[in-house]
């Protein structure tokens, strides 16, 4: 009995994490405005016309590696 309850909980431990996680994993971009050609990062890429990213893929898994990208680029005013 204590061996069916201890699978069933390994179960649902590893569905439960398998839908958490991929929420966990978010990604930021440095991006460009086109029109005022400020830089800044978002956490999510960008649809519109007006904003592009800045950097090849712009994908950055922290905050602190994208601004540190955007210091690095030449054409941004912050």
């Amino acid at each position: 009995m204590q061996a069916r309850t201890l699978t069933a909980a390994a179960i649902v431990t590893g569905l439960a994490s398998l839908l958490v996680s991929p929420a966990l994993a978010r990604n930021y971009y440095a991006v460009q405005n086109t029109k005022t050609h400020k830089c800044y990062v978002l956490p999510k890429k960008p649809k519109s016309k007006s904003v592009v990213l800045v950097s090849g893929s712009g994908k950055y898994k922290t905050r602190a590696e994208a601004r540190a990208a955007l210091k690095t680029l030449s054409g941004c005013s912050t």
